[in-house]
Order: structure tokens, then C-alpha cells, then sequence
């Protein structure tokens, strides 16, 4: 149906050390999280096949992105001294943008569930 937006989204998990040495809390010190990540791209109307946005590839892409943070220290994997949550979040939003234009927001939290941040496009 022309007009109508499409979100479709995946979501993966990953766990990763952090440190956010400029935090004034326990966020300092090294830690680390078990991280949920959800992605979803946007299209408006349907394309070939009556599909908005390929949800087998759009994991795939999260998987490749998320596949290198997993199990690391992500403050050397990104190259910088404050890892916050937000930095994360729009790290992911980056990364998978330039793979597929259509991706248009990313949520991470940690799977405690105390703490999300979105991000959108």
C-alpha cells in the first residue's frame, strides 16, 4: 500500500567490557553488560515480493556488526576513552547505515534492563 511506513526490525545480544573514565560513578571503573541490541529499517510501501525490508539480511548485517564486539573490551574496539552507551548505540547506527540506507533507528540496552538508549536516523 503506497503512503504506508514500514518498520522492520531484529534484534541481537551481545556481551562486552566497557569504561566510561570521565563518569563521576562506578561507570569508571571497568565492567561489563550483556547488550540488546534492536535495529529496525523503514521503507515506505512494499517492494518486490510484497517486502518492505529483507529481515533475514537486515540480521544478517546486525550479526556482522555486533560479531565484531562480542566478548571484547569495546573501549580499544572503537578507539575511545569514554564508551557510553549512547556512543554504542550510534557507533551501530553507523555501521549498519552505510550497509543498508534504510536502517532508521537502534535500541541497545543492557539485558539487565535498567538502561536503554535509542537512536534514530
Amino acid at each position: 500500500m503506497v503512503g504506508t511506513i514500514y518498520r522492520v526490525c531484529v534484534s541481537d545480544v551481545f556481551s562486552a567490557a566497557h569504561s566510561i573514565r570521565s563518569h563521576g560513578g562506578v561507570g569508571r571503573y571497568l565492567h561489563g553488560h550483556d547488550f540488546r541490541v534492536r535495529v529496525c529499517a523503514s521503507r515506505a510501501g512494499l517492494g518486490s515480493g510484497n517486502i518492505a525490508v529483507d529481515m533475514k539480511l537486515l540480521e544478517e548485517l546486525l550479526k556482522e556488526v555486533t560479531g565484531g564486539l562480542d566478548h571484547r573490551y569495546l573501549n580499544e574496539v572503537l578507539g575511545v576513552e569514554d564508551l557510553s552507551t549512547e556512543y554504542l548505540a550510534t557507533h551501530i547506527l553507523s555501521e549498519l547505515s552505510a550497509r543498508l540506507p534504510e536502517v532508521s533507528l537502534v535500541e541497545v540496552c543492557t539485558t539487565e534492563g535498567r538502561y536503554c538508549v535509542e537512536v534514530e536516523r
